[in-house]
């Protein structure tokens, strides 16, 4: 988010976020719903997009990403996993108002592996999209990918600091591993406040990464973002 809603201000877009998850914003997509072995957040999606919909929006913008920056360098690879990569083209299959082209719905194939190779992919498509100049899209493309590290450095300062009052009350800290969406209240079921509610911190994975030595070779397979 960092760097997309940086992206899309400095080309003079308004950004418009659906809420947070809810058991209604589930209902309401739940019509479009392709699959019942789809995963939980999978489903949501459809929810957020209906309610957007409902909200009549100018366009939906939501990308198809196959790959992430590549944070380790030994690293196997760094795929996103493939509902993330291609979700979108099963929601614009499945919803009515996107298939039926009442809604103008964008869901380019970009890549996060480097500065350059993102700017590239959207400099073509914001100038097919929309005939944005293409020294705009760059300089829009650099705010975002500078926020997006000043993000990932507030979330490192943050890890740190909590690791020092972690040492200073002689408290424990618990690493909850997830995925980015389970920020989301509806997706975490609350496992974050279960924990604080016994006196502990929570850490995420990117608070703390960066404190670490990884031995390798892994006998693990770490290509996926």
């Amino acid at each position: 988010f960092p760097f997309w809603a940086t992206f899309f201000k400095e080309l003079g877009f308004r950004v418009q976020l659906s809420p947070l998850s809810n058991r209604k914003i589930y209902e309401l997509g739940i019509e479009s719903i392709p699959s019942e072995s789809e995963c939980y957040p999978a489903k949501l999606s459809h929810g957020h997009v209906q309610w957007l919909i409902n909200k009549n929006v100018d366009f939906i913008f939501y990308p198809c990403i196959p790959y992430e920056r590549n944070e380790f360098p030994d690293a196997n690879n760094h795929y996103n996993c493939p509902i993330v990569t291609s979700y979108a083209e099963n929601i614009k299959n499945n919803v009515e108002a996107i298939s039926n082209g009442d809604v103008r719905f964008l869901n380019p194939f970009l890549a996060f592996s480097s500065e350059q190779i993102l700017t590239d992919q959207l400099v073509k498509v914001f100038k097919e999209e929309f005939n944005i100049p293409e020294r705009d899209v760059k300089h829009a493309a650099h705010m975002g990918w500078k926020e997006q590290g000043a993000f990932r450095l507030d979330m490192e300062k943050k890890g740190e600091e909590t690791l020092q009052y972690l040492k200073e009350t002689g408290r424990h800290g618990i690493v909850l591993c997830g995925r980015p969406y389970h920020i989301d209240p509806e997706i975490n079921h609350g496992i974050p406040d279960v924990i604080n509610s016994y006196g502990m911190a929570v850490l995420t994975e990117d608070s703390i990464s960066h404190l670490g030595e990884i031995e390798r070779p892994l006998i693990v397979m770490d290509q996926w973002m």
